[in-house]
């Protein structure tokens, strides 16, 4: 950011000395006619010390005649310091406004980034649970296909057993023969595969 000076100094109107060079020769000016005032004055007070009255008379006048120059001059610096100072506070409320302004254009870019990227979230959110609310179907089908197979499996013991009892090879058993539940057992013993076996449409 540049200095209170430098923001002045980039501010000069065309064809005019800069501000800081008027400034500072504002300045030297003031100061070799306060130098020359105070010689003049310490002179008329050693002269009047002396009882030098005639040479007083002379330095007064002097010191009379360099005075309004002095105050001018002084009048001037301050003048050229209150626009320095004014310039200054301009430039400093223009940097400030820019600043705001790429804060607010950032906050912006920011904001829009990431209620994009937001909607992309929920676009690609909806698609997985879609996808695997699709998955824990298939699942389902599964499932049900494998105890269906199991099933089929049961009946087919079932009927070689009873072969076996129809030409004596096997006795009948009041109980019965035990039947493939492999998969029946799994879906039990697994609180997941039974919630999706029994409530997931």
């Amino acid at each position: 950011m540049p200095t209170a000076m430098q923001g002045v100094t980039g501010m000069a109107t065309r064809n005019a000395p800069n501000i800081g060079q008027q400034l500072a020769e504002a300045q030297r000016e003031a100061r070799d006619l306060r130098i020359e005032l105070d010689r003049a004055e310490g002179e008329l007070a050693q002269a009047l010390e002396a009882k030098d009255y005639e040479a007083a008379a002379a330095l007064k006048r002097k010191a009379d005649d360099v005075r309004p120059h002095v105050l001018l001059a002084e009048a001037q610096v301050s003048a050229v310091q209150s626009t320095v100072a004014a310039l200054a506070e301009h430039q400093r409320q223009e940097n400030a406004a820019a600043a705001e302004k790429e804060r607010q254009e950032r906050a912006q870019a920011i904001q829009a980034e990431a209620r994009a990227a937001e909607q992309q979230a929920l676009e690609e959110s909806a698609r997985l649970f879609d996808e695997a609310k699709a998955g824990v179907g298939k699942l389902r089908d599964l499932l049900k296909q494998a105890l269906l197979v199991e099933q089929q499996a049961g009946h087919h013991r079932q009927t070689a057993y009873q072969a076996r009892v129809d030409v004596g090879l096997e006795a009948p058993s009041m109980y019965g023969i035990s039947r493939p539940n492999y998969v029946q057992a799994g879906v039990d013993e697994s609180r997941l595969l039974t919630d999706i076996f029994r409530h997931i449409d």
